[in-house]
């Protein structure tokens, strides 16, 4: 009977010892987070929170195109990738033959902003339009700018106007949002694409600054004569053209890791989102309480 006590309690050690210690618990740990730069925004007013709630929680952050973030999660080398895709085919072919379930977190609905100079005349563009600009088909000699060669902004507008062939388009390759910002502001026959999250704050002195130094366009769906911004109002109401979801990838399901992807989505986390001035994925109801008690 000892020596089956001694066994079991042997067996238990070595399970305890040889378990990932990767704690559940949103204050203990260190992780990497890879975010694509046209997020950098909303994801570090995330960051922030967090570390105010959890001030132990260490998280390091490192901005790069989307396509990257996705490519260093698939190599083990970060613990999210924050982007504004669902993982390829290719990808999720990975999450399967490690026999992980593919579960992005969505945080966020955000949008690609059309900026132009405050000296051009244009204030409104279609999407119809603005395909024949990438088709080389008109304003020619405008040029496009985009935050960076693999930009996870340019990848969106490919998609969504269906372009077939890039060369046709006159593309400046910038050196981030804020660098499309500084272009947009020194030519006036440009229009640059950043995220929406970078001018949406208007508490934030960042993002008052930016807004003030370009012009944000109009933009109109195909057979639509309306134009919106990417303002709270069009976003929540379904109405800008170019909107776009934020997800937050993982190959990791427990510890910090599981435990700062379900801030994010949870209620502290969601007002983050709205106090950016950006649109929650997750809507939690507020209520307000009212004591009509007269204080003793």
């Amino acid at each position: 009977m000892r020596k089956f006590i001694l066994l079991i309690t042997c067996a238990l050690l070595f399970f305890k010892c040889s378990k990932p210690d990767k704690p559940d618990l949103p204050n203990d740990g260190e992780i990497t987070i890879a975010a694509d730069e046209s997020l950098k925004p909303i994801v570090d007013a995330q960051v922030m929170a967090y570390n105010a709630h959890y001030p132990k929680a260490i998280l390091h952050v490192k901005y790069m195109p989307e396509q990257k973030a996705m490519a260093l999660l698939m190599q083990d080398s970060v613990d999210v990738a924050i982007g504004t895709r669902e993982a390829t085919d290719n990808e999720k072919a990975i999450f399967t033959s490690r026999k992980i379930a593919y579960l992005p977190a969505k945080m966020a609905l955000d949008g690609v902003a059309l900026i132009t100079n405050l000296s051009n005349p244009l204030e409104n563009i279609s999407l119809g339009e603005l395909k024949e600009i990438f088709d080389g088909k008109s304003y020619t000699d405008y040029k496009l700018v985009f935050d960076n060669s693999n930009s996870s902004n340019l990848n969106y507008m490919i998609q969504k106007l269906n372009i077939k062939d890039l060369k046709k388009a006159n593309i400046f390759a910038a050196d981030g949002n804020k660098d499309v910002i500084d272009y947009i502001e020194k030519n006036p026959k440009a229009i640059g694409m950043i995220g929406g999250n970078w001018i949406s704050d208007l508490d934030d002195q960042n993002s008052r600054t930016f807004i003030s130094r370009v012009k944000v366009l109009g933009v109109s769906a195909a057979g639509q004569k309306a134009y919106y911004k990417p303002t709270t109002e069009a976003l929540r109401a379904r109405k800008y053209p170019l909107e776009r979801r934020v997800y937050l990838h993982t190959m990791d399901h427990y510890g910090l890791t599981k435990a700062f992807i379900r801030f994010c989505c949870a209620q502290i986390g969601q007002l983050v989102v709205e106090k950016s001035g950006l649109i929650p994925y997750f809507i939690y109801e507020k209520g307000v309480i009212i004591n009509t008690e007269q204080p003793k």
